[in-house]
């Protein structure tokens, strides 16, 4: 016989709308520069940034958001509480 799964706990959500409008700011101020500042650099005669800039994007950019959506996954919050919870069980003992 299975027991039933304990409920889950309420999601967090935004309590205003101006956390709303700041995250979706946030959102959209990196995704114009992911995007946007590469293709002005190649119209201008920068090609040859577009390399270095992948290659970082590949090896840094999507790893760290990636890591950045599982601790915000993991700790159901936004980024500063997940951070916070996350460093929560870090901290150095303090000496007298």
């Amino acid at each position: 016989m299975t027991t039933p799964a304990p409920p889950a706990p309420p999601r967090e959500q935004f309590t205003g709308q101006v956390g709303f409008i700041l995250s979706a700011i946030g959102s959209a101020v990196g995704l114009g520069n992911i995007w946007r500042f590469p293709g002005v650099a190649y119209e201008n005669g920068g090609g040859a940034f577009l390399v270095p800039y992948l290659v970082a994007l590949i090896t840094a950019g999507i790893p760290i958001l990636l890591l950045d959506y599982a601790i915000g996954h993991r700790y159901r919050g936004s980024a500063p509480a997940a951070l916070r919870r996350l460093s929560a069980g870090s901290r150095w003992p303090c000496r007298s």
